[in-house]
């Protein structure tokens, strides 16, 4: 009986304790890249990347991209494990060369898009000449969020499982518009992107959701440097 009550009190605990994690702190950030200075933006922004990834335990992913159409239009993808490991990285020597560099390099479009995560799965993504990535927003009709929630999030957990090539996919809402998500996905090349399409799994998906959906934005983006610690599963 002892046992028991020993097993079932450590049950409990694992649950508290898994119930009471945070979840990660997922950041977007638009920003504008003054003319001609492109370069120094690479250069610096390498280096915050580089640096927080090798030596932050806490920073999980840093993506850099820039829009195809504008060039001069970048975004920055991050994922920590959660508030403290943020404030860990912003306190960083290396984020703060960045700021520094900023007032030369960024225009004053500085745009931060508050997030909550609802589904974030990696694997170690190791960039290549072929490496693509997309960014795609779509607003859902309030009526259907939860149940398109209830088809979006399993198909990218089947995607992640079962397609090599499927090398992250992140899932996230608004916060201030629950019915607005951001997904984010990387692929191994696009031969892996266009592979993934004609899944059966993602083409039942776009045929269940196609009337909950209120408007879908693409944003072609280019990859500048991707790098992750991989192994990442969230589910919110």
């Amino acid at each position: 009986m002892m046992k028991l009550v020993k097993t079932v009190a450590s049950a409990l605990t694992l649950a508290t304790t898994l119930g009471a994690q945070a979840a990660p702190v997922v950041n977007l950030f638009e920003l504008g890249i003054r003319q001609g200075q492109a370069v120094q933006y690479d250069e610096v922004g390498k280096h915050n990347i580089t640096t927080s990834i090798n030596t932050e335990q806490g920073t999980l992913a840093m993506y850099s991209m820039k829009q195809k159409a504008q060039p001069n239009m970048a975004y920055m993808f991050e994922i920590y494990a959660d508030e403290q490991a943020y404030q860990t990285h912003i306190q960083s020597a290396q984020y703060k060369v960045f700021l520094q560099a900023s007032p030369t390099i960024l225009t004053d479009h500085k745009k931060r898009i508050s997030l909550e995560p609802q589904f974030l799965a990696d694997k170690a993504v190791k960039q290549t000449p072929e490496t693509i990535n997309n960014l795609v927003i779509v607003e859902v009709k309030p009526e259907w969020n939860q149940k398109f929630r209830e088809l979006v999030i399993p198909e990218m957990k089947q995607s992640m499982n079962v397609e090599k090539g499927v090398l992250a996919m992140y899932a996230l809402t608004e916060k201030d518009k629950p019915n607005r998500w951001y997904f984010y996905e990387i692929y191994a090349s696009e031969q892996a992107y266009q592979q993934h399409r004609q899944t059966p799994h993602f083409l039942d998906y776009l045929k269940q959701t196609g009337k909950m959906l209120q408007d879908k934005q693409s944003v072609a983006v280019t990859p500048s440097l991707l790098m992750n610690k991989g192994g990442l599963f969230f589910e919110k």
